[in-house]
């Protein structure tokens, strides 16, 4: 029984170190509805193909000639990542694929400005936030400087009594301290 554990702690672990080093290429598949904010590869599956960005495939790096070309891929990308596609087909394993890019709601202008302003909107928010917080920051900032003036003040009148009763009782103006020594016979 223990032989049995061991072989499957050593199996476990030859596996899990083959896969770290593996160079694993995991993907998303989309099928159904395309939705905004959901990226990969669709998976048309005999369907027509959806509404699609441009009309004809991008492609960034061309195969060498003596390589068979794939079928092109349909991906759903953020519009930014299919303006900028050079600058992404990497992370999509797809710079030297024939790319159709798929549209969603994402691609509408009207989706864009309602985006922007739901940011805008949200960016907003935390400049509220941070000013409120920074609002009680100084209040509590301000209420420490008055309590430390406060007792500071505390402080020096206490002082200062304390002087004043020490004070009294003695002449402290000095004209009779030199009497005793003014005998001019």
């Amino acid at each position: 029984m223990k032989n049995t554990y061991c072989i499957a702690a050593l199996a476990a672990l030859a596996f899990g170190a083959t896969a770290a080093y593996a160079d694993v290429d995991i993907g998303v598949a989309i099928r159904g509805e395309i939705a905004p904010g959901v990226y990969g590869r669709v998976d048309i599956g005999g369907r027509p193909p959806p509404t699609l960005v441009y009309a004809s495939p991008v492609i960034i790096e061309q195969p060498p000639p003596h390589v068979v070309v794939a079928e092109p891929v349909y991906l759903h990308v953020p519009p930014e990542h299919a303006r900028d596609w050079r600058l992404h087909c990497h992370e999509y394993h797809a710079c030297n694929r024939q790319v159709y890019f798929v549209k969603s709601a994402e691609y509408d202008p009207d989706y864009i400005r309602a985006r922007e302003r739901e940011r805008q909107e949200a960016l907003r928010r935390e400049q509220l936030r941070h000013d409120e917080h920074e609002e009680r920051h100084a209040e509590r900032r301000e209420e420490h400087e008055e309590r430390h003036d406060e007792r500071r003040d505390e402080r020096h009148e206490d002082h200062d009594r304390r002087d004043h009763d020490h004070d009294q009782g003695y002449d402290h103006d000095h004209e009779g301290d030199h009497d005793d020594h003014d005998h001019h016979d």
